[in-house]
C-alpha cells in the first residue's frame, strides 16, 4: 500500500477509478440509468485537463495496492465556496470497491491534510451525499457536519452534507 502524487500519465486509470467508483458507491442513491451511462471515455479529457493544469492550489494523490496498481485517488485544494469560512476542500475521494475499508482512504486523507498544512491551510471542508456510507468515514476522521444542501444530479434531487475540520 502506497500513496504518491498523481502524474499526467495516470489519467486513464484515474478516469477508470472515478467511473467505477461512482457506479458502485452511488448505486441506490443516484438513478441507475444515469450511473449506467457513465463511461471511462467520458472522463478521459477531464482528467487530462486536471493533471496538466499546473495549479499550485490543486493536489491529486493516488493510492496503489501491493501490486502497484492505482486503486483510488483524492483531490483537493483551496475551498471553492466563497464565504464558507474554510481554507481548503476535499474535492473528491474515490476508491475501487474491493479496496474500501483497508486503510487507503485514511492514508489519502492524511496525505492531503499534510499538503494543506505545508501550504498554509488550517481548516478544510468536504461535501458528501447524505446517504453515502463515506459520511461516517469522514466523521471518524474528525469532520463535523456543519451544513446541508440539495444537489441536482441528472434531474434527481440528492441531499449533501458539508463536513468541516476547523483545525488541521
Amino acid at each position: 500500500m502506497s500513496i504518491r502524487q498523481a502524474a499526467y500519465d495516470d489519467y486513464p486509470v484515474l478516469a477508470k477509478v472515478h467511473v467505477e467508483s461512482w457506479k458502485t458507491t452511488y448505486r441506490g442513491m443516484i438513478a441507475d440509468a444515469y450511473l449506467d451511462q457513465l463511461t471511462v471515455e467520458s472522463r478521459l479529457d477531464r482528467w487530462k485537463q486536471l493533471l496538466s493544469r499546473g495549479d499550485k492550489d490543486l493536489w491529486t494523490f493516488v493510492s496503489e495496492d501491493e501490486a502497484g496498481r492505482v486503486c483510488g485517488f483524492i483531490q483537493g485544494g483551496k475551498c471553492r465556496e466563497e464565504g464558507a469560512g474554510y481554507d481548503a476542500e476535499i474535492y473528491a475521494l474515490y476508491l475501487l470497491q474491493e479496496h474500501q475499508g483497508k486503510g487507503y482512504g485514511r492514508l489519502l486523507v492524511n496525505t492531503l491534510i499534510q499538503a494543506f498544512r505545508e501550504n498554509g491551510f488550517g481548516s478544510m471542508y468536504v461535501w458528501v451525499l447524505k446517504d453515502n456510507p463515506a459520511r461516517q468515514f469522514y466523521i471518524k476522521m474528525g469532520g463535523s457536519p456543519v451544513s446541508e444542501k440539495t444537489l441536482n444530479i441528472a434531474g434527481q434531487a440528492v441531499l449533501e452534507t458539508g463536513l468541516a475540520w476547523d483545525k488541521l
